[in-house]
């Protein structure tokens, strides 16, 4: 018997980008497809098109509405919880299964490893079509455990192309960190430590950030939210410290410990990798104000996980925070885009 296959989308407004991903989907060639749409309380008549297009839809198309806007977290949790498949893929409104066979392919690697329970796939960007991104280095099995949970983390910032074993993700279903933004990290990380099988996917399954009509996107918006002078400065975390925080908690739960050497280990790699990463990233859109405001919000002690670690350790993420903000600031944009990726594949291989 085929393996049920389920395809979840949080939904909250932006029903064209939504009706153009489910146009998509319909060129899947594997037949055993479900697809979920959770409704925030959209503003947009998002119910009335999607119960329009019930009527002629390839594939079983399942629409259900929050009775009020509960936010982005619940609602990730929600449209999974929806599935009946023995796996759900989940992805944002905004994007799509890139390529007909791709559910295809996913299910064919899951049936020939033991079916593993959770996982993620790389991805494609509609502005950037002829490149993959590659939070996925290889298509295999990566194991389980804190070790596997804390080096590979990072793959689950970007929700479009997160895959769980419906068994698996009902056993860990939480909504402890409902609010954070950052559910799906918290519960990789807890599942990955508790001991479920890791795997990644090499392949693009996924289309992220499809255009409106007009050519713009949502990293457009984005963009334009951030300080765009100096008179519009303001000090911004970019919600790394509620990143620390899950990933701690993960961790902290899945083993019922608290270590210090735990919680420095995230934020070093934290602080590390992906705050000059963002520092490097605001200054190629033009804001150093931004840039700024960051290094400013993240000055260690003002964030909540700072005392989880001892002494020593607080001094040694001082001097990573200090040197990075220098090196984040003065390093050149354009020469960065130039090397993103050979540092990428440099930071996983010595993670």
């Amino acid at each position: 018997m085929a393996m049920k296959f389920s395809i979840c989308f949080l939904q909250y407004n932006r029903i064209e980008l939504l009706i153009k991903s489910l146009k998509v989907i319909e060129q899947q060639t594997y037949a055993d497809i479900e697809v979920i749409v959770s409704d925030d309380c959209s503003e947009d008549d998002t119910m009335e098109k999607i119960t329009e297009l019930q009527k002629t839809y390839k594939f079983p198309l399942k629409l259900s509405r929050n009775d009020k806007n509960m936010g982005y977290d619940y609602n990730y949790r929600k449209a999974i919880e929806l599935g009946t498949g023995e796996y759900c893929l989940a992805l944002g409104n905004d994007d799509t299964i890139y390529e007909p066979d791709s559910i295809e392919y996913l299910v064919k690697f899951l049936e020939e490893n033991d079916y593993p329970e959770i996982g993620y796939c790389n991805f494609i960007e509609e502005n950037n079509p002829g490149v993959v991104v590659k939070r996925a280095q290889a298509t295999k099995v990566l194991g389980s455990g804190v070790g596997v949970a804390l080096n590979y983390y990072n793959g689950f910032s970007f929700v479009g192309g997160l895959i769980y074993k419906k068994s698996a993700f009902d056993k860990y279903n939480t909504s402890k960190h409902d609010g954070s933004i950052y559910s799906q990290m918290y519960l990789g990380v807890l599942m990955i430590t508790s001991g479920c099988r890791l795997f990644t996917v090499e392949k693009p399954l996924v289309l992220k950030d499809m255009h409106f009509k007009d050519g713009s996107f949502r990293w457009s918006y984005y963009r334009d939210g951030l300080p765009k002078n100096w008179k519009e400065y303001r000090v911004m975390d970019g919600g790394l410290p509620s990143v620390a925080n899950v990933l701690i908690t993960a961790v902290e739960d899945a083993t019922n410990s608290s270590e210090s050497d735990i919680a420095f280990r995230i934020l070093k790699r934290i602080y590390s990798i992906t705050f000059p990463f963002w520092v490097i990233q605001y200054k190629k859109y033009g804001s150093y104000a931004a840039a700024v405001g960051l290094i400013s919000g993240l000055y260690p002690p003002r964030i909540s996980s700072y005392v989880k670690i001892n002494i020593t350790q607080k001094i040694s993420l001082i001097s990573i925070y200090l040197s990075v903000s220098v090196a984040g600031l003065a390093f050149p944009s354009v020469l960065f885009e130039k090397v993103k990726t050979k540092l990428y594949m440099w930071v996983r291989r010595n993670k």
